[in-house]
C-alpha cells in the first residue's frame, strides 16, 4: 500500500468519526435551539476523533474495533456537545424580557417619505 493510499485511508476514518460526531451535536443544537451550539461544534468533533482513534491505537484494528470506535465517537461527541453548549451559554447568557429594547420607528424621522416630493 502506498503512502498516499494510507493517508487517504486514515483521512477517511477521521471523516467518518467527524460525521458520526455531527449527529449528537445536531441533536444538542436543536434541543438548545441553537444557543451556544456553534462554539460547541469543534469541541464535539475533536472529542469524536479523539475517542475514535483510541481503539485502533490500543490494537483493536478489526471490524469490532471499528464499530466500537464509532460508538465511542458518538458518545464523546455527545459529551463534548453538551459541555460546549453549557459553557457557551454560561459565557453569554440570554437577555431577559425586561432587558429588551422596544422596536419601532426612529424618533428623528417623522413624516418624511422615502421619495422626493414634486413641487407642482
Amino acid at each position: 500500500m502506498t503512502t498516499e493510499a494510507r493517508a487517504a485511508f486514515i483521512l477517511f476514518f477521521f471523516a467518518v468519526w467527524c460525521f458520526v460526531g455531527l449527529i449528537p451535536w445536531y441533536v444538542a443544537a436543536v434541543v438548545s435551539r441553537g444557543r451556544g451550539a456553534l462554539p460547541a461544534l469543534p469541541i464535539a468533533l475533536a472529542g469524536a476523533c479523539a475517542a475514535g482513534v483510541t481503539f485502533p491505537l490500543i490494537g483493536l484494528d478489526n471490524f469490532s474495533g471499528f464499530l466500537l470506535s464509532l460508538l465511542a465517537a458518538f458518545l464523546a461527541a455527545a459529551v463534548g456537545s453538551g459541555a460546549g453548549i453549557r459553557v457557551a451559554q454560561q459565557l453569554r447568557p440570554t437577555r431577559g424580557a425586561d432587558e429588551l429594547r422596544p422596536r419601532g420607528r426612529a424618533t428623528g424621522i417623522e413624516n418624511e417619505s422615502s421619495h422626493a416630493a414634486r413641487d407642482t
